[in-house]
Order: structure tokens, then sequence, then C-alpha cells
């Protein structure tokens, strides 16, 4: 049977069962991933995934799921959502989406209409040209092409009947420079939905200037500095504290923007955007896992918070109208909040520009210890990092061993300053973006 029938008689055989609001949601990719070591292809794979879920109304909200698309299987599925049903011991009631205006999303070239020849082609050219820029690289530890295609459709006992298909395609390099028994790793990616899109001479120098740059590294002493955030320091916090955002931690008490809404928690040259529109956006969709219509949103305008993100449930309990961030991780997982394609609004300012302005201070272009190191409730954070020192204007020397610590929400207040060099994150990351920007301080752990 194949999936469109499956998920019809799904939905059939559920009213007959007696359930109200049910609802029928399919998620499906399609992979493929290369590697390279030394111009010779050494990993490939290639599949595609799906998975059927079924959520419907027995008293209470009832899930199921399969993988299978068996006949046989639609009787258990609808058993298994009322045995489900049963146990819940939540009592908010769960809305099953109704009929809304959509947008129709904008037809792009997809990273689908090139061969797998020139996406090897490609990675190879950058190999190449990374080995050729500096005798110091030694090695290239990873060196990967990677693209899918996503996609989710939705129909329900209301009418509703959604589809819609997303690509998109990344790069990931990484790189060992060593020099006199100092060693040090660099890493570039770059999102893409056309391989024009990627110089291979462009990738190759940035990759390896990040590597060489750091040698003769050492600590600065502890104090508050200002701080130049590289843009994927920036896209790494947001992307830690977007939960924050989420109504349903909210109305739980657990997030930092509680009773802030429509109050300025950030600088005023501060707008952040969740664009489910963006046409570089990994999340790029016209409605959300709940089949409402997604809607482009500035959550903080002009350093004031807008609104939160909304699915049905809180929508409803706070009175509002949801704002489609309703979000499955996939078909296994419970109806939960996420955003589409969040960012901070660019800047007009070159990175030489923020170097510049910030005189004295330093650059943080690498953080680690964000699952252990910030706790997205109280915005705290302390991290491990490294960067550069400026002095006078200008990029003194590499510099490690140091720790940075905060508050996200003061983080967002001491924006002084936003860059023009926008990027969006790594598959994982991919929904979030920003621009370099310069903080008024942080405090500093070094020697």
């Amino acid at each position: 049977m194949n999936k469109e029938k499956f998920m019809q008689v799904l939905l059939n055989k559920a009213k007959e069962s007696n359930f109200k609001d049910s609802e029928v949601y399919l998620n499906q990719s399609e992979n493929f991933e290369i590697r390279l070591y030394k111009g010779k292809v050494d990993y490939y794979e290639e599949n595609e995934e799906y998975g059927i879920a079924f959520r419907g109304k027995d008293k209470k909200m009832g899930y199921s799921y399969t993988e299978k698309l068996d006949e046989d299987i639609i009787d258990v599925l609808l058993n298994n959502a009322k045995n489900n049903a049963q146990i819940m011991e939540e009592d908010e009631e769960e809305i099953v989406g109704q009929n809304d205006n959509y947008e129709k999303l904008k037809k792009l070239t997809g990273i689908y209409d090139y061969n797998r020849e020139e996406k090897i082609e490609l990675l190879k050219e950058i190999e190449k040209n990374i080995y050729k820029l500096d005798e110091k690289i030694k090695n290239i530890n990873y060196c990967i092409y990677a693209d899918e295609k996503t996609g989710e459709r939705i129909i329900n006992s209301k009418g509703l009947q959604l589809n819609y298909e997303n690509d998109i395609g990344y790069i990931y390099i990484s790189v060992v420079a060593e020099d006199k028994g100092e060693v040090h790793t660099a890493a570039h990616y770059q999102l893409f939905r056309e391989l024009n899109e990627v110089n291979a001479v462009d990738f190759a120098k940035k990759v390896v200037n990040d590597a060489v740059k750091k040698f003769n590294s050492e600590p600065v002493k502890s104090g508050s500095y200002k701080i130049l955030l590289k843009n994927e320091v920036v896209i790494d916090l947001l992307s830690t504290f977007s939960s924050t955002f989420s109504a349903e931690n909210v109305q739980k008490g657990l997030s930092l923007f509680k009773d802030k809404l429509n109050q300025n928690v950030a600088n005023s040259i501060v707008n952040i955007i969740d664009d489910p529109f963006y046409e570089k956006g990994y999340r790029r969709t016209p409605f959300d896992s709940e089949g409402a219509a997604s809607k482009y949103k500035e959550v903080i305008k002009d350093g004031k918070l807008m609104t939160y993100l909304h699915n049905y449930k809180t929508a409803k309990k706070s009175d509002v109208e949801t704002t489609g961030n309703a979000y499955r991780g996939s078909h296994k997982s419970r109806i939960s909040i996420s955003p589409t394609n969040m960012y901070i609004k660019r800047g007009n300012l070159s990175f030489k520009e923020l170097v510049e302005k910030v005189e004295n201070g330093l650059i943080i272009d690498e953080v680690q210890g964000l699952h252990s190191g910030a706790n997205p409730v109280s915005g705290d954070f302390s991290l491990s990092a490294r960067g550069f020192l400026i002095e006078d204007k200008e990029i003194k020397k590499s510099v490690e061993q140091i720790t940075i610590s905060g508050n996200f929400i003061q983080l967002l207040k001491d924006i002084m300053l936003i860059g023009n060099d926008f990027k969006m994150g790594l598959p994982g990351s991919g929904h979030f973006g920003s621009a370099s920007v310069v903080v008024e301080s942080l405090d500093v752990s070094g020697l």
C-alpha cells in the first residue's frame, strides 16, 4: 500500500473507531552523503526514511506511529493510540488543525537538480585547493558533502490536506595544521541550494586561514573585555537559548522571558526574526506540524519582545492565535514548539569595520561546553573559548585557554554593533542564523 492510500485508510478507520479530531502525519527524507580522503571517495551513503504517526482524541489525545504500510497494522495503531490516551496524565486539550490561509513557497532550483558527479567534483576541487594553499596543512580529517530532501504531509478529520518538500545541501571541512610540533584544527561549512553558490577557492582559503592563524596562541589576563562574537558563536548561543521563546516554557515558568512581553529585552538595534519562508533556511515550510499556517514573525523588534512562539495548545491557554510553531522532531515525537528559521537581522558593517570599532578587546570565534555550561532557564553561561586579541584597531595575536561568562538577556542588551557577515548554521542548528556582533562587555577568565 502506498503512503497516501495508507494515510487515508487510517483516517477513515479512526472515524469508524469513534476517534474525535484525528490526524495522520507523514515525515520523510532522502539523504545523500560522501566523504573524501586525498581525492578519493572513502564514504558513501544514500538512504530514504519515512514514518507515519497518528493522533486522535479518545477523551484525551493519544499517539501512535509506524514505519510499516501494511493494512493489518492500522488496527494496532488505533489500539495503541487509545491505550496511550488512557494513561496520559495531562488534561490540557490538544487541538487538531483546521483549514487556514497558507502562503505558497517560492519555487527554487534545488540541490537535487544536480548530479552526484558534480557534487563530488566540487568537493575534490576544494580539497585540492586546501593542500595547495599552505604547507602547514598536514591533513583534512573531515571532508564532507551532504544534502537532504525533507517533507511533511498532514491530513485530518477536519478536511485538512497539506504537503511540502524542501531540500538543502552543505559542505563541511575540518583541517589539521602543524608547525614545529604545534597542532591546530579549524573547520568551515556552507549551506546552499545551488552548487554555484560555493566558490571552491574562497572556501579553501577560509578554512586554511582559520587554521594557520591559531599558531602561537596564549591566554590573556582575566577581566571584563569588549567582545566581538563571530557569527558562528552567536548562532550557537541563539540556538542554545531559543527554547526561552517557547510559550510552553513561559507557561511552565521555565523561560527567562516570562512576563517580559512588550518589554525591552535587548538593545534597540536587535531584531530577531522567525521566518518560515526564508529561501536559504533549513526549515522552510508553509505550515507547522499541526497543520497551522506558518507566519513571518518579528519575535524581538527594535529590542522589544513582541511575541512568544505558540502551538494550538499554548495559544488557547494564552487566549491568542497560534504562531505556527508546532514542531515534531520526527513521527515518533509528540507536538512541541520550535522556531522555523530564527535569526538576528544583519547589520551593515563589515567584519574589518567591527574590529576597528572595538579598538581594544577580544574576538571570540569558538566556544565549547554549551550543553553543560549554559542554562536556558536562567540565561547564564560560562564557556571555554578561543579567539584573538584586538589592540589599537588591529588583530594582534591568537588567544586560547580562556572562559567567557555572562547572561543571555544581558548579552542582548549589550549588543552595540551588528555586522553584515550573515550566515545560517549547519543542520542541527541550521535553522538559526546571525552575523557577527560586538558586545559591550563580557567577563573573561584567563591568566
